[in-house]
């Protein structure tokens, strides 16, 4: 992961007790969540512990303390810097989108989201199963709000409809297929099965 999560999805990073300042600080706490990063990919939720932790940052138990109260709150951090990257790779995918139809559109968006998901497979697949243990809300609404309005640059105009709903629509039904099929079996077959569906599932939602 390599520098400190400085990210724009949780700004507040309310799941810290303090935000680093110094260089070193920085460094410290990109250790951290790193090293949670790995470990949540090499063991069970259950067995992963601060002292783990910290021991395999190389730091003391008493400066992970110092950022963080619990093995919840570094696992936070991770899914923020997960989610931060995330959004600054779709957002910069989707500025280079050209003016063309919305099919055409359409098509790419859906690659770029399987795309980014197929990067750190492992790590999303650890996470998929302690995510509904913690309170990370607050995260995935801006990430959410800042993907929505990526999207929105892009989408046709669609008189009566609520273009924001529409976009939200379109978002968080995309992020969620993308879990549910990445995480699963996989097979190039599969994929392209699933890509047909989402094309059908969002074109036709466009449709006026």
């Amino acid at each position: 992961m390599g520098a400190a999560p400085t990210t724009h999805t949780n700004p507040e990073k309310k799941y810290m007790l303090k935000i680093p300042v110094q260089k070193r600080s920085k460094e410290t706490v990109a250790s951290i969540v790193e090293s949670c990063a790995r470990l949540l990919v090499q063991e069970p939720y259950h067995a992963i512990t601060t002292d783990k932790i910290a021991e395999m940052a190389g730091v003391s138990i008493g400066s992970l303390y110092q950022f963080f109260a619990n093995k919840e709150a570094i696992v936070a951090a991770v899914i923020d810097d997960l989610l931060q990257k995330d959004l600054a790779y779709i957002e910069e995918q989707l500025a280079k989108l050209p003016t063309t139809d919305l099919e055409s559109k359409i098509h790419a968006f859906i690659d770029i989201g399987f795309t980014r998901f197929h990067d750190n497979r492992p790590l999303r697949t650890a996470l998929q199963g302690v995510q509904g243990m913690l309170d990370y809300w607050e995260t995935r609404r801006v990430f959410f709000e800042h993907y929505q309005k990526a999207i929105l640059a892009h989408m046709p105009q669609l008189p009566g409809r609520d273009r924001d709903m529409v976009a939200l629509f379109i978002v968080s039904s995309f992020n969620n297929i993308l879990q549910l099929s990445l995480l699963g079996p996989q097979s190039n077959e599969r994929e392209q099965a699933v890509k047909k569906e989402v094309f059908t599932l969002i074109s036709r939602f466009l449709q006026p």
